[in-house]
């Protein structure tokens, strides 16, 4: 349990996730696997974001949480560390092509303009809104990659927007259990996943992608009927690193 704490005060596990789910996707669309310099740079990008989050949550928050007291306690090598990452992820930005280089830039002036908002409280105003965004900027940064090289095709943007839905179920339920409040948004959200997965079977939806997202689903609904506490976040988390079921079998 302390080693899955560490990954998750770390946020390794939600780089694990972002890779895994990037590299299940980039394989399934492109028919081959991303290069590593992409895959590092996604993950580093990650990596940087939460740590950036973190520190502002500290700073603009009364958040005192065993996570949060993790990052406050040792906010200086974890900034020296960011710094290093930050200098890493220039040198392979010279390493990817010029495509992605531009839609990275894209997704760095939303960055801006969502910790802006942060600051001033604007996402405070709606309930749900930094949730929202932010499960929205983890699944664009998903299928960033495989959506510069292959387009915006219907499925691609329908597996976007499953994978946003899934994140939005992992950002509300831990919210709600932290803070308590609108269960039924999240009850109605777990009900509007599950008819959506079934119907893109339907459709002819590849059934080895909607598995792994059904599992996805399965855990955070596990959690909330058994398990419905703060100390299960590290497994909601760790839940988007079941892509790793397609890579070992694809692989």
């Amino acid at each position: 349990m302390r080693f899955f704490n560490t990954l998750h005060f770390l946020s390794l596990d939600v780089v694990l996730s972002v890779i895994s789910m990037h590299m299940m996707f980039y394989h399934f669309f492109m028919r081959h696997w991303p290069s590593w310099e992409i895959s590092a740079l996604l993950g580093i990008s990650v990596y940087l974001i939460y740590g950036i989050d973190r520190q502002i949550d500290n700073r603009t928050s009364a958040s005192r949480d065993a996570l949060h007291a993790f990052h406050a306690r040792y906010a200086s090598p974890l900034i020296l560390v960011m710094i290093g990452l930050f200098l890493l992820n220039l040198y392979l930005l010279t390493l990817v092509d010029n495509a992605l280089i531009f839609s990275g830039l894209g997704m760095v002036i939303v960055l801006l303009g969502y910790w802006f908002a942060w600051v001033q409280r604007v996402l405070d105003r709606i309930w749900g809104l930094k949730e929202a965004l932010t499960a929205s900027i983890f699944s664009v940064g998903i299928f960033l990659p495989t959506a510069a090289r292959f387009g915006f095709s219907s499925e691609l943007i329908t597996m976007g927007l499953v994978v946003f839905l899934l994140a939005l179920q992992n950002l509300w339920l831990f919210t709600l259990l932290a803070d308590g409040g609108k269960w039924h948004f999240w009850i109605v959200l777990m009900w509007v996943i599950l008819g959506i997965l079934p119907v893109l079977g339907l459709l002819g939806a590849n059934l080895f992608i909607l598995s792994v997202m059904f599992i996805i689903w399965g855990i955070h609904v596990w959690i909330y009927y058994f398990r419905a506490q703060m100390q299960m976040r590290y497994l909601g988390d760790l839940a988007f690193a079941s892509p790793l079921i397609y890579i070992l079998c694809h692989y």
